[in-house]
Protein backbone atom coordinates (compact mmCIF):
# COMPACT_ATOMS: atom_id res chain seq x y z
CA UNK A 1 0.00 0.00 0.00
CA UNK A 2 1.54 3.35 -0.87
CA UNK A 3 1.99 5.73 1.96
CA UNK A 4 -0.15 8.84 2.65
CA UNK A 5 2.28 12.08 1.99
CA UNK A 6 3.24 14.53 4.36
CA UNK A 7 1.22 17.74 4.36
CA UNK A 8 2.83 20.85 4.68
CA UNK A 9 1.73 24.88 4.60
CA UNK A 10 4.79 27.46 3.77
CA UNK A 11 3.85 31.36 3.72
CA UNK A 12 0.17 30.56 3.07
CA UNK A 13 0.62 27.83 0.46
CA UNK A 14 0.20 24.29 0.46
CA UNK A 15 3.76 23.12 -0.75
CA UNK A 16 3.62 19.21 -0.03
CA UNK A 17 1.67 16.89 -2.64
CA UNK A 18 -1.59 15.21 -1.99
CA UNK A 19 -3.23 13.03 -3.87
CA UNK A 20 -7.01 14.09 -4.85
CA UNK A 21 -8.82 17.37 -4.20
CA UNK A 22 -12.50 17.12 -3.33
CA UNK A 23 -14.32 20.31 -4.27
CA UNK A 24 -17.64 21.35 -3.22
CA UNK A 25 -19.41 24.77 -4.72
CA UNK A 26 -21.92 26.55 -4.95
CA UNK A 27 -22.48 30.54 -6.34
CA UNK A 28 -22.97 32.77 -3.58
CA UNK A 29 -26.56 34.06 -3.49
CA UNK A 30 -26.67 35.71 -0.08
CA UNK A 31 -24.58 37.28 2.65
CA UNK A 32 -25.18 34.07 4.76
CA UNK A 33 -21.55 32.74 5.36
CA UNK A 34 -21.11 28.83 4.08
CA UNK A 35 -21.71 26.44 6.45
CA UNK A 36 -18.59 24.09 4.91
CA UNK A 37 -19.58 21.19 7.90
CA UNK A 38 -22.98 20.73 5.87
CA UNK A 39 -21.10 18.62 3.33
CA UNK A 40 -19.66 15.61 5.41
CA UNK A 41 -19.46 13.28 2.56
CA UNK A 42 -16.45 15.05 0.96
CA UNK A 43 -14.61 14.78 4.70
CA UNK A 44 -15.45 11.64 5.39
CA UNK A 45 -14.24 10.50 1.68
CA UNK A 46 -10.92 12.35 2.49
CA UNK A 47 -10.45 10.59 5.73
CA UNK A 48 -10.95 6.97 3.84
CA UNK A 49 -8.86 7.54 1.19
CA UNK A 50 -6.21 8.60 2.91
CA UNK A 51 -6.48 5.78 5.83
CA UNK A 52 -5.60 3.40 2.46
CA UNK A 53 -2.93 5.13 1.41
CA UNK A 54 -4.30 8.18 -0.91
CA UNK A 55 -3.86 11.81 1.11
CA UNK A 56 -6.84 13.79 0.01
CA UNK A 57 -8.17 17.36 1.29
CA UNK A 58 -11.87 18.50 0.74
CA UNK A 59 -12.60 22.42 0.04
CA UNK A 60 -16.61 23.53 0.79
CA UNK A 61 -17.42 26.49 -0.53
CA UNK A 62 -17.91 29.42 -2.99
CA UNK A 63 -17.91 28.75 -6.58
CA UNK A 64 -15.83 32.27 -6.57
CA UNK A 65 -13.27 30.98 -4.75
CA UNK A 66 -12.55 27.96 -7.17
CA UNK A 67 -9.97 29.97 -9.57
CA UNK A 68 -7.62 30.74 -7.10
CA UNK A 69 -8.21 27.30 -4.81
CA UNK A 70 -7.82 25.49 -8.09
CA UNK A 71 -4.03 27.72 -9.19
CA UNK A 72 -2.53 26.67 -5.82
CA UNK A 73 -3.63 23.02 -4.85
CA UNK A 74 -2.93 21.83 -8.61
CA UNK A 75 0.64 24.02 -8.72
CA UNK A 76 1.09 22.08 -5.57
CA UNK A 77 1.04 18.85 -6.97
CA UNK A 78 -2.45 17.57 -6.51
CA UNK A 79 -3.10 14.60 -9.09
CA UNK A 80 -6.80 14.31 -9.33
CA UNK A 81 -9.57 16.69 -8.78
CA UNK A 82 -13.30 15.35 -7.60
CA UNK A 83 -16.29 17.47 -7.46
CA UNK A 84 -19.36 17.11 -5.95
CA UNK A 85 -22.46 17.53 -7.56
CA UNK A 86 -26.25 18.06 -6.26
CA UNK A 87 -29.41 19.30 -7.42
CA UNK A 88 -28.21 23.03 -6.96
CA UNK A 89 -24.45 23.08 -8.51
CA UNK A 90 -24.78 20.83 -11.87
CA UNK A 91 -23.55 24.04 -14.07
CA UNK A 92 -20.63 24.88 -11.65
CA UNK A 93 -19.11 21.82 -11.49
CA UNK A 94 -19.44 21.18 -15.71
CA UNK A 95 -17.47 24.70 -16.17
CA UNK A 96 -14.81 23.66 -13.75
CA UNK A 97 -14.46 20.01 -14.76
CA UNK A 98 -13.84 21.71 -18.33
CA UNK A 99 -11.29 24.45 -16.89
CA UNK A 100 -9.54 21.26 -14.94
CA UNK A 101 -9.33 19.28 -18.20
CA UNK A 102 -8.52 22.31 -20.38
CA UNK A 103 -6.07 24.25 -18.47
CA UNK A 104 -4.40 21.19 -16.59
CA UNK A 105 -5.40 17.80 -18.32
CA UNK A 106 -5.87 16.12 -14.44
CA UNK A 107 -7.94 12.82 -14.41
CA UNK A 108 -11.25 14.52 -13.14
CA UNK A 109 -14.41 12.34 -11.27
CA UNK A 110 -17.55 13.83 -10.34
CA UNK A 111 -19.90 12.37 -7.36
CA UNK A 112 -22.73 13.80 -5.41
CA UNK A 113 -26.26 13.62 -4.59
CA UNK A 114 -26.99 14.21 -8.25
CA UNK A 115 -24.49 11.71 -9.83
CA UNK A 116 -27.38 9.23 -9.88
CA UNK A 117 -28.63 11.33 -12.94
CA UNK A 118 -26.09 12.27 -14.77
CA UNK A 119 -24.87 10.40 -17.49
CA UNK A 120 -23.47 10.58 -21.39
CA UNK A 121 -25.03 14.61 -21.81
CA UNK A 122 -22.74 15.58 -18.39
CA UNK A 123 -20.06 13.99 -19.61
CA UNK A 124 -19.39 15.41 -22.89
CA UNK A 125 -19.72 18.75 -21.44
CA UNK A 126 -17.96 18.58 -18.40
CA UNK A 127 -15.36 16.12 -20.34
CA UNK A 128 -14.99 14.25 -16.50
CA UNK A 129 -13.39 11.11 -16.55
CA UNK A 130 -15.83 9.18 -14.33
CA UNK A 131 -18.87 9.55 -12.69
CA UNK A 132 -19.11 8.30 -9.11
CA UNK A 133 -22.68 7.50 -8.03
CA UNK A 134 -24.06 6.87 -4.67
CA UNK A 135 -21.71 5.74 -1.89
CA UNK A 136 -18.67 6.62 -2.95
CA UNK A 137 -15.58 5.59 -0.72
CA UNK A 138 -14.91 1.83 -2.80
CA UNK A 139 -15.21 3.63 -6.37
CA UNK A 140 -13.04 6.11 -5.30
CA UNK A 141 -10.30 3.97 -3.86
CA UNK A 142 -10.54 1.97 -7.51
CA UNK A 143 -10.29 4.85 -9.38
CA UNK A 144 -7.19 6.16 -7.15
CA UNK A 145 -5.43 2.73 -7.97
CA UNK A 146 -6.35 3.44 -11.78
CA UNK A 147 -5.38 6.88 -12.03
CA UNK A 148 -2.24 7.12 -9.52
CA UNK A 149 -1.47 3.66 -9.41
CA UNK A 150 -2.23 2.71 -12.82
CA UNK A 151 -3.49 -0.66 -11.98
CA UNK A 152 -6.71 -2.01 -12.92
CA UNK A 153 -9.43 -1.45 -15.50
CA UNK A 154 -11.57 0.97 -15.51
CA UNK A 155 -14.11 -1.02 -17.35
CA UNK A 156 -14.05 -3.28 -13.84
CA UNK A 157 -15.01 -0.45 -11.35
CA UNK A 158 -18.19 -0.48 -10.08
CA UNK A 159 -20.58 2.08 -9.33
CA UNK A 160 -18.97 4.49 -11.73
CA UNK A 161 -20.17 6.05 -15.20
CA UNK A 162 -17.99 6.68 -18.14
CA UNK A 163 -17.20 6.95 -21.77
CA UNK A 164 -15.61 4.19 -23.64
CA UNK A 165 -15.12 5.35 -27.45
CA UNK A 166 -17.67 7.65 -27.29
CA UNK A 167 -20.74 5.63 -25.86
CA UNK A 168 -21.74 5.94 -22.36
CA UNK A 169 -20.75 2.87 -20.07
CA UNK A 170 -22.83 2.34 -16.74
CA UNK A 171 -20.94 -0.63 -14.90
CA UNK A 172 -22.96 -2.21 -12.11
CA UNK A 173 -23.69 -0.48 -8.37
CA UNK A 174 -21.00 -0.61 -6.06
CA UNK A 175 -21.81 -3.35 -2.67
CA UNK A 176 -22.65 -0.86 -0.16
CA UNK A 177 -20.45 -0.38 3.03
CA UNK A 178 -21.95 -2.83 5.74
CA UNK A 179 -19.68 -2.15 8.84
CA UNK A 180 -20.00 1.63 8.69
CA UNK A 181 -17.63 1.65 12.17
CA UNK A 182 -14.65 1.21 9.45
CA UNK A 183 -14.97 4.43 8.42
CA UNK A 184 -12.20 6.55 9.52
CA UNK A 185 -13.24 9.92 11.26
CA UNK A 186 -12.91 12.77 8.91
CA UNK A 187 -10.13 15.48 11.14
CA UNK A 188 -9.39 19.33 10.30
CA UNK A 189 -6.73 18.65 8.34
CA UNK A 190 -8.86 16.88 5.90
CA UNK A 191 -10.38 20.27 5.22
CA UNK A 192 -8.99 23.57 3.24
CA UNK A 193 -11.30 26.49 4.91
CA UNK A 194 -13.22 27.11 7.20
CA UNK A 195 -14.09 23.70 9.50
CA UNK A 196 -17.72 23.08 10.31
CA UNK A 197 -20.39 25.43 11.26
CA UNK A 198 -19.74 28.35 13.88
CA UNK A 199 -19.73 26.58 17.50
CA UNK A 200 -21.23 23.60 15.76
CA UNK A 201 -20.61 20.15 14.60
CA UNK A 202 -22.19 18.18 12.17
CA UNK A 203 -22.25 14.06 12.49
CA UNK A 204 -24.02 11.17 10.14
CA UNK A 205 -25.13 8.23 12.38
CA UNK A 206 -26.29 5.98 9.71
CA UNK A 207 -26.81 5.87 6.17
CA UNK A 208 -30.25 4.96 3.90
CA UNK A 209 -33.41 4.91 4.76
CA UNK A 210 -36.37 2.34 4.81
CA UNK A 211 -39.18 4.92 3.72
CA UNK A 212 -39.65 5.73 0.02
CA UNK A 213 -40.93 9.00 0.28
CA UNK A 214 -42.05 9.77 -3.73
CA UNK A 215 -40.02 13.08 -3.47
CA UNK A 216 -37.12 12.40 -1.39
CA UNK A 217 -33.56 11.50 -2.66
CA UNK A 218 -32.81 9.54 0.45
CA UNK A 219 -36.29 7.45 -0.44
CA UNK A 220 -35.70 7.22 -4.09
CA UNK A 221 -31.61 6.02 -4.04
CA UNK A 222 -30.30 5.15 -0.72
CA UNK A 223 -31.65 1.73 0.14
CA UNK A 224 -30.18 -0.73 2.57
CA UNK A 225 -30.21 0.88 6.19
CA UNK A 226 -26.79 1.11 8.11
CA UNK A 227 -26.25 2.40 11.90
CA UNK A 228 -22.78 2.78 13.31
CA UNK A 229 -22.76 1.59 17.15
CA UNK A 230 -23.44 4.14 19.46
CA UNK A 231 -19.51 3.51 21.02
CA UNK A 232 -18.28 4.60 17.60
CA UNK A 233 -20.29 7.53 17.30
CA UNK A 234 -19.56 8.62 20.81
CA UNK A 235 -16.38 8.45 20.07
CA UNK A 236 -15.78 10.59 17.45
CA UNK A 237 -18.08 13.22 19.15
CA UNK A 238 -16.36 13.38 21.78
CA UNK A 239 -12.92 13.99 20.23
CA UNK A 240 -14.29 16.81 18.12
CA UNK A 241 -16.46 18.28 20.63
CA UNK A 242 -13.12 17.56 23.58
CA UNK A 243 -10.76 19.25 21.13
CA UNK A 244 -13.10 22.04 20.06
CA UNK A 245 -14.65 23.71 23.63
CA UNK A 246 -16.23 26.68 21.27
CA UNK A 247 -18.78 23.64 19.78
CA UNK A 248 -21.85 24.40 21.74
CA UNK A 249 -24.61 22.35 19.45
CA UNK A 250 -24.21 19.50 17.71
CA UNK A 251 -26.53 18.26 14.93
CA UNK A 252 -27.31 14.40 14.18
CA UNK A 253 -27.95 14.89 10.28
CA UNK A 254 -29.46 11.40 9.21
CA UNK A 255 -33.08 10.25 8.50
CA UNK A 256 -32.17 7.02 10.69
CA UNK A 257 -31.14 8.76 14.39
CA UNK A 258 -34.81 8.12 15.69
CA UNK A 259 -35.95 4.90 13.54
CA UNK A 260 -34.63 2.33 15.79
CA UNK A 261 -36.40 2.58 19.53
CA UNK A 262 -33.86 0.52 21.26
CA UNK A 263 -30.81 1.73 19.76
CA UNK A 264 -32.06 5.73 20.47
CA UNK A 265 -32.60 4.73 23.84
CA UNK A 266 -29.03 3.75 24.05
CA UNK A 267 -28.06 6.84 22.28
CA UNK A 268 -29.84 8.82 24.79
CA UNK A 269 -28.50 7.34 28.18
CA UNK A 270 -24.88 8.00 26.20
CA UNK A 271 -25.29 11.37 24.84
CA UNK A 272 -27.08 11.94 29.17
CA UNK A 273 -23.82 10.89 30.43
CA UNK A 274 -21.34 12.89 28.47
CA UNK A 275 -23.05 15.77 29.32
CA UNK A 276 -22.53 15.94 32.73
CA UNK A 277 -18.98 16.84 31.70
CA UNK A 278 -19.39 18.94 28.42
CA UNK A 279 -22.66 21.25 27.77
CA UNK A 280 -23.82 21.42 24.29
CA UNK A 281 -27.55 21.02 22.97
CA UNK A 282 -28.54 18.69 19.69
CA UNK A 283 -30.62 18.56 16.57
CA UNK A 284 -31.65 15.26 15.13
CA UNK A 285 -34.83 13.99 12.56
CA UNK A 286 -37.36 12.04 13.28
CA UNK A 287 -40.38 10.13 11.56
CA UNK A 288 -43.73 11.30 12.78
CA UNK A 289 -44.86 7.91 13.75
CA UNK A 290 -41.38 6.90 15.57
CA UNK A 291 -42.51 9.79 17.74
CA UNK A 292 -45.89 8.25 18.00
CA UNK A 293 -45.44 4.83 18.71
CA UNK A 294 -42.71 5.32 21.59
CA UNK A 295 -43.77 8.32 23.32
CA UNK A 296 -42.14 8.24 26.22
CA UNK A 297 -38.35 8.83 24.08
CA UNK A 298 -39.37 11.84 22.95
CA UNK A 299 -38.98 13.48 26.88
CA UNK A 300 -35.92 11.23 27.46
CA UNK A 301 -34.19 13.21 24.12
CA UNK A 302 -35.18 16.02 25.76
CA UNK A 303 -33.68 15.64 29.27
CA UNK A 304 -30.07 14.27 27.42
CA UNK A 305 -29.82 18.14 25.71
CA UNK A 306 -32.28 17.91 22.20
CA UNK A 307 -33.39 21.24 21.12
CA UNK A 308 -34.69 21.39 17.77
CA UNK A 309 -36.37 18.06 16.63
CA UNK A 310 -37.09 18.02 12.38
CA UNK A 311 -40.46 16.36 11.22
CA UNK A 312 -42.05 15.97 7.85
CA UNK A 313 -45.21 17.56 7.41
CA UNK A 314 -44.94 18.14 3.70
CA UNK A 315 -49.00 18.88 2.87
CA UNK A 316 -51.99 19.25 5.11
CA UNK A 317 -53.60 17.17 3.05
CA UNK A 318 -54.22 13.61 3.55
CA UNK A 319 -54.73 12.69 -0.36
CA UNK A 320 -51.43 14.23 -0.58
CA UNK A 321 -49.51 12.42 2.01
CA UNK A 322 -50.85 9.41 0.67
CA UNK A 323 -48.98 10.36 -2.96
CA UNK A 324 -45.81 10.75 -1.18
CA UNK A 325 -45.66 7.35 0.71
CA UNK A 326 -45.55 9.46 3.89
CA UNK A 327 -47.58 6.33 5.44
CA UNK A 328 -49.16 9.21 8.06
CA UNK A 329 -52.22 11.48 8.31
CA UNK A 330 -52.72 15.15 9.05
CA UNK A 331 -53.86 13.18 12.14
CA UNK A 332 -50.83 11.42 12.68
CA UNK A 333 -48.64 15.17 12.34
CA UNK A 334 -50.72 16.86 14.87
CA UNK A 335 -50.48 13.98 17.29
CA UNK A 336 -46.97 14.45 16.84
CA UNK A 337 -46.88 18.25 17.53
CA UNK A 338 -48.61 17.84 20.79
CA UNK A 339 -46.55 15.20 21.82
CA UNK A 340 -43.25 17.04 21.23
CA UNK A 341 -44.84 20.38 22.88
CA UNK A 342 -46.33 18.77 25.78
CA UNK A 343 -42.80 16.36 26.37
CA UNK A 344 -41.09 19.84 26.56
CA UNK A 345 -39.31 20.16 22.92
CA UNK A 346 -38.02 23.55 22.81
CA UNK A 347 -38.15 23.76 18.91
CA UNK A 348 -39.75 21.14 15.54
CA UNK A 349 -39.18 22.82 12.75
CA UNK A 350 -40.86 21.39 9.51
CA UNK A 351 -41.67 22.22 5.65
CA UNK A 352 -44.65 22.07 3.37
CA UNK A 353 -44.29 21.45 -0.09
CA UNK A 354 -46.12 23.90 -2.64
CA UNK A 355 -46.13 22.41 -6.24
CA UNK A 356 -46.13 18.90 -5.30
CA UNK A 357 -48.11 16.05 -5.50
CA UNK A 358 -51.33 16.80 -6.58
CA UNK A 359 -51.51 20.42 -5.58
CA UNK A 360 -54.48 22.47 -6.33
CA UNK A 361 -55.53 25.90 -5.08
CA UNK A 362 -57.82 23.76 -2.82
CA UNK A 363 -54.72 21.94 -1.42
CA UNK A 364 -52.55 24.42 -0.40
CA UNK A 365 -55.44 26.58 0.94
CA UNK A 366 -55.83 23.37 3.21
CA UNK A 367 -52.04 23.20 3.37
CA UNK A 368 -52.49 26.36 5.18
CA UNK A 369 -55.16 25.83 7.11
CA UNK A 370 -53.63 22.89 8.77
CA UNK A 371 -50.11 24.78 9.10
CA UNK A 372 -51.49 27.65 11.14
CA UNK A 373 -53.65 25.16 13.16
CA UNK A 374 -50.20 23.08 13.57
CA UNK A 375 -48.28 26.30 14.96
CA UNK A 376 -50.98 27.22 17.18
CA UNK A 377 -51.16 23.52 18.72
CA UNK A 378 -47.19 23.85 19.12
CA UNK A 379 -47.14 27.55 20.26
CA UNK A 380 -43.66 28.81 20.81
CA UNK A 381 -42.15 25.33 19.51
CA UNK A 382 -43.61 24.89 16.11
CA UNK A 383 -41.56 26.64 13.26
CA UNK A 384 -43.34 25.63 9.99
CA UNK A 385 -41.75 26.74 6.13
CA UNK A 386 -43.25 27.07 2.58
CA UNK A 387 -40.91 25.09 0.14
CA UNK A 388 -41.15 24.69 -3.29
CA UNK A 389 -40.81 21.43 -4.95
CA UNK A 390 -37.39 20.07 -6.22
CA UNK A 391 -37.31 17.18 -8.97
CA UNK A 392 -34.43 15.89 -7.23
CA UNK A 393 -32.90 12.81 -9.23
CA UNK A 394 -34.01 9.43 -8.34
CA UNK A 395 -37.09 9.72 -7.19
CA UNK A 396 -40.50 8.45 -8.25
CA UNK A 397 -42.06 12.12 -8.47
CA UNK A 398 -38.91 13.32 -11.24
CA UNK A 399 -38.98 9.67 -12.77
CA UNK A 400 -42.99 9.84 -13.61
CA UNK A 401 -44.19 13.20 -12.96
CA UNK A 402 -47.29 12.63 -14.61
CA UNK A 403 -48.18 9.98 -12.36
CA UNK A 404 -48.67 12.57 -9.67
CA UNK A 405 -50.10 15.48 -11.58
CA UNK A 406 -47.26 17.81 -11.91
CA UNK A 407 -45.53 18.81 -15.47
CA UNK A 408 -41.35 19.69 -14.88
CA UNK A 409 -41.13 22.60 -17.40
CA UNK A 410 -37.42 22.85 -16.38
CA UNK A 411 -35.95 19.74 -15.65
CA UNK A 412 -32.11 21.44 -14.99
CA UNK A 413 -33.22 24.35 -12.88
CA UNK A 414 -32.10 26.70 -14.93
CA UNK A 415 -34.34 29.16 -13.65
CA UNK A 416 -34.43 28.52 -10.15
CA UNK A 417 -31.69 28.40 -7.17
CA UNK A 418 -34.94 26.35 -5.37
CA UNK A 419 -36.73 29.74 -4.99
CA UNK A 420 -38.47 29.62 -7.96
CA UNK A 421 -40.95 26.45 -9.22
CA UNK A 422 -39.92 24.51 -11.99
CA UNK A 423 -43.00 22.82 -12.59
CA UNK A 424 -46.54 22.73 -13.83
CA UNK A 425 -49.37 21.62 -11.29
CA UNK A 426 -53.04 20.91 -12.56
CA UNK A 427 -53.79 24.89 -13.91
CA UNK A 428 -51.47 26.76 -11.27
CA UNK A 429 -48.44 28.02 -13.71
CA UNK A 430 -44.99 28.01 -11.62
CA UNK A 431 -46.14 31.85 -11.49
CA UNK A 432 -49.35 31.44 -9.46
CA UNK A 433 -47.46 28.59 -7.36
CA UNK A 434 -44.59 30.92 -6.47
CA UNK A 435 -47.40 33.60 -5.41
CA UNK A 436 -48.99 30.87 -3.24
CA UNK A 437 -45.80 30.14 -1.87
CA UNK A 438 -45.09 33.45 -0.67
CA UNK A 439 -48.45 33.76 0.97
CA UNK A 440 -48.27 30.47 2.50
CA UNK A 441 -45.10 31.33 4.39
CA UNK A 442 -46.12 34.87 5.46
CA UNK A 443 -49.46 33.32 7.09
CA UNK A 444 -47.63 30.71 8.76
CA UNK A 445 -44.76 33.92 10.10
CA UNK A 446 -47.90 36.11 10.92
CA UNK A 447 -49.26 33.14 13.01
CA UNK A 448 -46.01 32.79 14.55
CA UNK A 449 -46.12 36.55 15.36
CA UNK A 450 -49.81 36.82 16.82
CA UNK A 451 -48.80 33.44 18.94
CA UNK A 452 -45.59 34.59 20.70
CA UNK A 453 -47.22 37.69 22.44
CA UNK A 454 -49.10 34.99 24.28
CA UNK A 455 -46.33 32.86 25.42
CA UNK A 456 -45.19 31.69 28.74
CA UNK A 457 -42.15 32.93 30.06
CA UNK A 458 -40.85 28.80 29.83
CA UNK A 459 -41.20 28.89 26.61
CA UNK A 460 -39.87 32.12 25.89
CA UNK A 461 -36.40 31.51 27.64
CA UNK A 462 -35.97 28.53 25.75
CA UNK A 463 -35.15 30.39 22.70
CA UNK A 464 -33.14 32.83 24.21
CA UNK A 465 -31.02 30.23 25.72
CA UNK A 466 -30.46 28.61 22.45
CA UNK A 467 -29.40 31.73 20.76
CA UNK A 468 -27.51 32.84 23.12
CA UNK A 469 -26.17 29.53 25.11
CA UNK A 470 -25.84 27.06 22.17
CA UNK A 471 -25.61 29.55 18.94
CA UNK A 472 -28.89 28.36 17.43
CA UNK A 473 -31.58 31.28 17.40
CA UNK A 474 -34.92 29.84 15.95
CA UNK A 475 -37.18 32.15 13.96
CA UNK A 476 -39.43 32.24 17.02
CA UNK A 477 -36.60 33.51 18.57
CA UNK A 478 -36.05 36.62 16.17
CA UNK A 479 -39.92 36.75 16.18
CA UNK A 480 -39.90 37.31 20.45
CA UNK A 481 -36.89 38.98 20.08
CA UNK A 482 -38.65 42.23 18.38
CA UNK A 483 -40.96 42.23 22.04
CA UNK A 484 -39.48 44.74 24.09
CA UNK A 485 -40.62 42.99 27.66
CA UNK A 486 -39.37 39.32 25.91
CA UNK A 487 -36.25 40.62 24.82
CA UNK A 488 -35.52 42.09 27.90
CA UNK A 489 -37.12 40.13 30.65
CA UNK A 490 -34.97 37.16 28.71
CA UNK A 491 -31.87 38.53 28.38
CA UNK A 492 -31.75 39.94 32.04
CA UNK A 493 -32.44 36.60 33.08
CA UNK A 494 -30.29 34.34 31.51
CA UNK A 495 -27.35 36.64 32.22
CA UNK A 496 -28.25 36.72 35.73
CA UNK A 497 -29.50 40.12 36.02
CA UNK A 498 -32.63 39.23 37.05
CA UNK A 499 -34.32 36.86 39.33
CA UNK A 500 -38.47 35.93 39.26
CA UNK A 501 -39.97 36.95 42.94
CA UNK A 502 -40.78 33.47 43.89
CA UNK A 503 -36.71 32.81 43.33
CA UNK A 504 -35.79 35.30 46.14
CA UNK A 505 -35.54 33.78 49.25
CA UNK A 506 -38.61 34.99 51.76
CA UNK A 507 -36.79 36.78 54.47
CA UNK A 508 -34.93 38.99 51.71
CA UNK A 509 -37.44 39.85 49.29
CA UNK A 510 -38.50 43.56 50.76
CA UNK A 511 -34.88 44.30 49.91
CA UNK A 512 -34.67 43.27 46.42
CA UNK A 513 -35.01 45.75 43.91
CA UNK A 514 -38.11 45.90 41.23
CA UNK A 515 -36.73 46.36 37.61
CA UNK A 516 -39.04 47.36 34.73
CA UNK A 517 -38.07 45.05 31.49
CA UNK A 518 -40.09 47.28 29.38
CA UNK A 519 -40.54 50.60 28.33
CA UNK A 520 -43.26 52.59 29.88
CA UNK A 521 -45.15 54.00 26.64
CA UNK A 522 -48.07 56.51 26.80
CA UNK A 523 -50.46 56.50 23.75
CA UNK A 524 -53.32 58.54 22.94
CA UNK A 525 -53.77 58.34 26.72
CA UNK A 526 -53.37 55.18 27.38
CA UNK A 527 -50.81 53.61 29.40
CA UNK A 528 -48.90 50.84 28.05
CA UNK A 529 -45.93 48.71 29.49
CA UNK A 530 -44.12 47.55 26.35
CA UNK A 531 -47.20 46.87 23.89
CA UNK A 532 -49.15 45.65 26.82
CA UNK A 533 -52.14 48.51 27.66
CA UNK A 534 -52.14 48.83 32.19
CA UNK A 535 -54.03 50.76 34.34
CA UNK A 536 -53.24 53.76 36.11
CA UNK A 537 -51.78 51.67 39.31
CA UNK A 538 -49.97 49.62 37.19
CA UNK A 539 -48.01 51.76 35.37
CA UNK A 540 -47.07 53.47 38.57
CA UNK A 541 -45.57 50.22 39.92
CA UNK A 542 -43.89 50.01 36.68
CA UNK A 543 -42.06 53.49 37.11
CA UNK A 544 -41.20 52.74 40.34
CA UNK A 545 -38.89 49.77 38.76
CA UNK A 546 -35.87 51.27 37.73
CA UNK A 547 -33.97 49.36 40.16
CA UNK A 548 -33.06 52.46 42.43
CA UNK A 549 -35.48 51.84 45.56
CA UNK A 550 -36.25 48.59 47.39
CA UNK A 551 -39.55 46.69 46.83
CA UNK A 552 -40.18 48.08 50.19
CA UNK A 553 -39.08 51.83 49.31
CA UNK A 554 -41.12 51.13 45.89
CA UNK A 555 -44.32 50.69 47.88
CA UNK A 556 -43.57 53.43 49.42
CA UNK A 557 -43.08 55.51 46.65
CA UNK A 558 -46.27 54.28 44.89
CA UNK A 559 -48.24 54.64 48.01
CA UNK A 560 -49.40 51.05 48.36
CA UNK A 561 -49.47 48.74 51.13
CA UNK A 562 -46.45 46.21 50.43
CA UNK A 563 -48.78 43.10 49.92
CA UNK A 564 -50.70 45.33 47.10
CA UNK A 565 -47.44 46.55 45.23
CA UNK A 566 -45.50 42.09 45.49
CA UNK A 567 -49.65 41.59 44.10
CA UNK A 568 -49.09 44.23 40.98
CA UNK A 569 -45.57 43.83 40.32
CA UNK A 570 -46.46 40.10 40.09
CA UNK A 571 -48.63 41.31 37.28
CA UNK A 572 -46.62 42.52 35.37
CA UNK A 573 -44.33 39.66 36.24
CA UNK A 574 -46.29 37.40 34.32
CA UNK A 575 -46.06 39.19 31.09
CA UNK A 576 -43.00 39.66 31.78
CA UNK A 577 -42.57 43.85 31.99
CA UNK A 578 -40.96 43.22 35.64
CA UNK A 579 -38.23 41.23 37.44
CA UNK A 580 -36.01 41.94 40.78
CA UNK A 581 -32.37 42.66 40.71
CA UNK A 582 -30.25 42.27 44.14
CA UNK A 583 -28.44 45.66 43.86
Amino acid sequence: MKQPAVSLKIQGKQEAMYDLLIVNVHRQYDALPYLAGDWLGIYQLSAFLEENGYPAKAFAGYAHEADDLLENEIDSGVKIIGFSCDYENQQEVIQLCRKVKDQWGLPVIVGGPQAVALGEDFLIKSCADAIVRGEGELAALELMHFFIDRTGKIEDILGITFLKDGICVNNPDQPLIKNLDSLPFPKPHHNIGTWFRRNSAAFITGRGCPFNCSFCYEGGNMRGVRWRSIENVMTELKEVLDSRPDIKYVLFTDDTFTLNHRRLRSFVEALSDYRKKRDFGWFAEAHVMTLLRHPELVSEMVEAGLLTLQIGVESGNDSVLKAYNKKISTKDIEDAVILCKNSGVPHVVANIIVGGALETEKTIKESISFGKSIIEAGAGMMELHAINFWPLPGTAMTKRPHDFGIEILDPDSLTSTTDYPVVRCDTLEPEHLCEYRLRMEGKFKKKMEVTASQLSFDRALMHFQMAYKYNSPTQWYYILNKIDRYRMYCSLYINGAIRKYEQIPEKDRPLWRPIRTCPPNIKNGFNYAGDIEVDSEQFSVLLSGTGKMTILEASEYCKLSMEKFIEIALTLESFMAMGFCRY
